[in-house]
């Protein structure tokens, strides 16, 4: 598949996945899982990365919206249920999004990566954005991120005087032309997600 559509289906999915009902979620989730396993990848280390952001909002929902108490030892400082439901949606959601961005996007490469980019933002031209100078930039930034050590201190080393990252002079991309089926997929997943708008209208 393009990899213009890949991202274009994702962000797409990105607009459809908090409004489905939640009985939906778990199919999603499953169907991710799979993909990972099938494709040898480890599907819990992006949730593992993301587990702070996960339960501040499992928590934030718990002791932020009213309701019957969990537990009545704790009284005041006790969450609710219903609070606590909600929390675990929304971060049922937020895993599901993630599953999805692992399979559609982040195992792209970065220069396919920057050429499904490059192509989306090719139709923002007539607006006077050069998509060229665009694609650029967010190649130089990939190529940065991928140039910097992992592990602790990369902010650290970016704030020192002398930080130069190894940035190419230049970027070839190879651009591939967009098929039917490229651009099938993501107008089906748009019609249903207009439909899904116009429902809850």
């Amino acid at each position: 598949m393009h990899p213009a559509s890949r991202i274009l289906i994702y962000l797409l999915a990105a607009l459809a996945i908090p409004g489905l009902p939640f009985f939906m979620l778990p199919a999603l989730l499953l169907l991710a899982l799979g993909m990972l396993i099938m494709a040898r990848r480890m599907p819990f280390r992006l949730i593992w990365r993301t587990r702070w952001l996960l339960l501040v909002l499992l928590f934030g929902y718990a002791y932020s919206l009213p309701g019957a108490p969990v537990s009545s030892l704790l009284a005041d400082f006790s969450p609710s249920w219903e609070g606590l439901r909600h929390g675990m949606e929304q971060a049922a959601r937020l895993t599901v999004l993630l599953l999805w961005l692992d399979i559609l996007v982040l195992r792209l490469s970065s220069e396919a990566l920057l050429a499904g980019l490059l192509q989306l933002i090719r139709p923002f031209s007539i607006i006077g954005l050069d998509p060229r100078r665009a694609a650029l930039r967010l190649g130089l930034t990939l190529r940065a991120i991928e140039g910097m050590e992992r592990g602790r201190g990369n902010v650290r080393s970016l704030l020192e005087l002398d930080y130069e990252p190894d940035l190419p002079q230049r970027i070839q991309l190879n651009l591939l032309p967009l098929r039917g089926i490229d651009l099938a997929i993501p107008g089906l997943l748009f019609i249903g997600l207009l439909s899904q708008w116009m429902i809850t209208l």
